[in-house]
């Protein structure tokens, strides 16, 4: 009933050629992004946390052959799927670069736009990433980026929350807590653009839902397993796991027969900011 307790992510060549939930799940933040960024001629993009190559693809068709864009990532094997796209769609206006943002091989104020679709999920420190991007832009440049903020998935962890009391682990609720607040929300997401010299010149706020028939059927969702499972697995003891989700689960189960289906909620931030 629990397998998905078992689920280890195995990175490979062929992973990659068959995995399409992540640009599922980042396309309507993708769309967002799209939708409210100022699109140039003579434009030097970067998006940070390129991936397989959404939305920067997508981004380097609209923006055509005068702009230059960057794709940089640490994941090899994605890289190279972007690359292949790039190939196949014949585009000559892309380069994939295999680094990390905390140091991107780019010189001072050399770069336009820097996007990220979700990228500031994926930082260790947010802030060494924002200042770099801070030095590669040039003055009046721009950073725009979306994430999801807190409350995401709110319908979920209120029942994750009762589960706990329910089993009398009340003392693990604060841990539960922590994770679902890392997200951050628009104003410690702002106050990074602030601090490391950003002028705040856009925020757009949106949201939408995510629909699963129950709880076994999100819990063995794949890329919830990928993504997710064990940012929550991670907060208790091997010995607590299987009572843990087990109740979980039925508790879900139960919460979408009364509210026809398990539909969680998925808050998104589209901000932009401008280089002083």
């Amino acid at each position: 009933m629990t397998n998905y307790l078992d689920y280890q992510f195995e990175d490979s060549e062929t992973f990659i050629n068959t995995f399409d939930e992540a640009p599922l799940w980042s396309a309507s933040f993708g769309l967002l992004l799209l939708k409210h960024l100022e699109l140039k001629p003579n434009q030097f993009v970067v998006d940070i946390g390129s991936g397989a190559g959404f939305p920067l693809l997508e981004l380097a068709g609209r923006m055509g052959s005068s702009c230059k864009l960057f794709g940089i990532d640490t994941w090899n094997n994605a890289n190279q799927r972007a690359k292949q796209k790039i190939k196949d769609y014949n585009y000559s206006n892309i380069e994939i670069i295999e680094c990390s943002a905390h140091k991107m091989p780019f010189e001072n104020n050399s770069i336009d736009l820097i996007i990220s679709n979700l990228g500031i999920n994926n930082f260790d420190t947010p802030s060494d990433v924002f200042m770099e991007c801070n030095r590669v832009l040039k003055p009046k440049g721009k950073l725009a980026l979306t994430t999801n903020i807190n409350g995401h998935w709110k319908e979920f962890y209120q029942v994750f929350y009762a589960s706990l009391i329910q089993i009398g682990k009340s003392n693990l609720i604060e841990k539960l807590e922590h994770e679902e607040a890392h997200r951050g929300n628009i104003q410690s997401v702002s106050e990074l653009f602030i601090q490391s010299g950003f002028r705040i010149s856009k925020t757009i706020e949106d949201s939408f839902v995510m629909k699963f028939v129950d709880g076994t059927a999100f819990l063995n969702h794949h890329f919830v397993k990928l993504g997710w499972l064990s940012s929550w697995t991670n907060l208790f003891s091997k010995e607590d796991l299987q009572d843990i989700f087990t109740v979980l689960q039925n508790n879900l189960n139960i919460y979408s027969q009364e509210n026809d289906g398990l539909n969680l909620t998925v808050p998104m931030l589209f901000i932009e900011g401008e280089k002083q």
